[in-house]
Order: C-alpha cells, then structure tokens, then sequence
C-alpha cells in the first residue's frame, strides 16, 4: 500500500495540489523513493487535470480535498499482483504530489477498453490538543 505526498503538499498545502496538479494517473508498483521519472515510468493510464477537477470544502472543521476521477483509455496493463495507485502529477516541475492506494484488479488494454481513475478523496485535520 502506497499513500504518501510531497514536501511542497505538505508545505503549501491543497492549493498546491489545486495550483500544480496536471496529470491524474493511475500507476502501478510506485513506492514513496521512487524519483518523479520512475514513478511516471509506471503509468498505465493518465488525463489531464485542471484546478476545476480539484475541489476544496470544509466538512466538519476539516478540510476535504477530492479529486475528479477519470475515465480513459489506458495505455498499458495491470496484473493482478501489481499494486495500483493513484498519483496526482505535475509533469511541469517533475513532482509526485499525491500517491493514494486503489483497489488492485487486473487492467487489460484491448481496444476499446477504458478504465476508470478513482477519484481522490482525503482531509486536512482540525488540530488536535497539545498533550
């Protein structure tokens, strides 16, 4: 299971990920050391994404941050013993923004098959008391 974000998500928080994200993509195998190349190396299936596909709201003094999903062709395939994520990418400065784990099946790529990018759906905490 891989869910893990950037440096700069966690310094600048979602407006970062709104601001920067251009690829949504569902990849396999992609671990938190894999550099930008590597992890885009693995992926399957990729749309373009704007700040309209992110969207901010407040849910209960959290922050929920959900990403659009997508559903495209993919360009490669999945075995059942790969480990599928979803990424978020900004192909322009070469970053991993968000990786979150997806549900594992097997992706075949024969024509005209689609496949489906789930959306990302993940919180920003209220502060918790100090100990």
């Amino acid at each position: 299971m891989a869910n893990f974000s950037s440096f700069n998500f966690k310094k600048n928080g979602a407006q970062h990920l709104k601001d920067n994200g251009k690829l949504l993509a569902l990849a396999i195998d992609v671990v938190k050391a894999d550099t930008y190349a590597q992890a885009s190396a693995k992926v399957i299936a990729s749309a373009a994404m704007t700040s309209g596909d992110v969207a901010l709201t407040e849910d209960n003094d959290d922050l929920k941050i959900t990403v659009n999903g997508k559903s495209i062709d993919p360009s490669s395939t999945a075995a059942a013993n790969n480990d599928l994520v979803v990424l978020v990418l900004d192909d322009v400065n070469e970053e991993v923004i968000i990786c979150n784990d997806a549900t594992d099946r097997v992706i075949t790529n024969e024509d005209g098959d689609t496949v489906t990018i789930p959306a990302i759906v993940t919180f920003m905490r209220e502060l918790a008391a100090v100990a």
